[in-house]
């Protein structure tokens, strides 16, 4: 049980700490919008991140949970698990940031 939530916490620590810098990234890339417009991007993404994090922390737990009643190690599933949900929170990540833009350009140009 130590395995799982040491996978769930570190995952979740990861995809928060990327989420952070991500954001900071976009309010650097909005730079041209106003205060009004990017506010909507922002609030999409910082939700959207939210969400990625706690679903890939999820995700880990259960991968865990899995590998070792399979018969593999706690240290290896772990491990596994972390790397494997990082770099999928990551990715998704990314594609959040983009979604959080665009409806920021939606905003600026529609209302």
């Amino acid at each position: 049980m130590a395995a799982k939530i040491a996978a769930f916490a570190i995952t979740m620590l990861v995809t928060i700490a990327v989420a952070i810098v991500i954001l900071f990234t976009m309010l650097i890339a909005m730079n041209g919008y106003s205060e009004s417009d990017a506010m909507w991007g922002l609030g999409v993404y910082s939700l959207l991140a939210l969400i990625v994090a706690a679903l890939m922390s999820l995700g880990a737990f259960l991968l865990v949970g899995f590998m070792t009643n399979k018969k593999y190690s706690s240290l290896v599933s772990s491990l596994i698990a972390i790397a494997g949900f990082s770099v999928l929170g990551i990715v998704v990540e990314l594609v959040c940031s983009l979604l959080g833009v665009g409806v920021a350009e939606i905003v600026r140009v529609n209302f």
